[in-house]
């Protein structure tokens, strides 16, 4: 990998992120808007639920306010987080494949993604895990924002994969949101997966994982070594599949153009 040719494409991607307004919106009002609507509507009373990752059956009494805000946390990253990544990806491919025709390498340009996919998801998870603390201190507060880091980069993989998938962006968006919004968004609600009858296709769904080991995180001492084993395999299976795709469309196109 040439350095200089990957730091002048890193500093492109986030130029032409920086230039979408409305992202930098979304990024920055959604979490405070979400967090302080369930601050101001959610119930005090204690509630009881269960933490599925432990090795026994483990029942939770917690503040049902400081239970949904960890919910609503967590929805907010899955849905910001495959949503930017799809957006990056997919509104800049016809550029990428002029950069690999002008002698980028595609790896360049694709490590250069990943890396702006990165740090914007960590400051988001930063942002939102220390605006918890205004409200509540979780019991192991590293842990929880370790399990936000994976439901953001699971998240951020699964836009990506998307985006390498799907070139018209109203399909691209409704294939990153209604996932988000039918798995970070509801079903890993841990009032509901409590209550659920078939639980085996809850923890198939890629927020389950991580969403677990925040609540873990939060409110108990359970063991997290086996959520953050698992949490690794789906992301490398989002972000390897999204970077072969990827990888072998630019590959493609660039032969194809020098053999004409």
């Amino acid at each position: 990998m040439r350095w200089n040719f990957f730091i002048t494409s890193l500093i492109m991607h986030f130029r032409m992120l920086v230039r979408q307004k409305i992202v930098l919106l979304l990024l920055l009002g959604i979490p405070v808007l979400f967090i302080f609507i369930v601050q101001l509507t959610a119930s005090k009373r204690q509630i009881f639920f269960e933490v599925a990752i432990a090795t026994t059956k483990t029942m939770i009494k917690a503040t049902e306010a400081n239970v949904s805000l960890i919910f609503v946390s967590m929805a907010t990253i899955g849905f910001l987080s495959s949503f930017v990544s799809l957006s990056l990806v997919q509104q800049y491919k016809n550029v990428n494949r002029r950069l690999v025709i002008c002698g980028y390498n595609p790896a360049e340009l694709m490590v250069s993604a990943l890396g702006v996919i990165f740090f914007i998801i960590v400051l988001l998870i930063l942002g939102i895990g220390f605006s918890i603390q205004f409200f509540f201190h979780p019991v192991h507060f590293w842990s929880m924002l370790l399990g936000m880091l994976f439901n953001g980069l699971v998240y951020g993989g699964y836009g990506m994969l998307a985006g390498c998938i799907i070139n018209g962006a109203l399909e691209g968006t409704l294939m990153v949101i209604l996932l988000a919004n039918i798995d970070a968004g509801w079903l890993q609600n841990p009032l509901i997966f409590s209550e659920a009858r078939n639980k085996i296709i809850i923890q198939l769904l890629p927020a389950y994982r991580p969403t677990q080991l925040s609540v873990g995180a939060a409110f108990t001492d359970v063991p997290l070594q086996t959520s953050i084993f698992i949490c690794f395999a789906y992301m490398l299976f989002f972000f390897g599949s999204a970077i072969i795709i990827s990888y072998y469309n630019m590959r493609i196109k660039r032969m194809h153009k020098i053999k004409k």
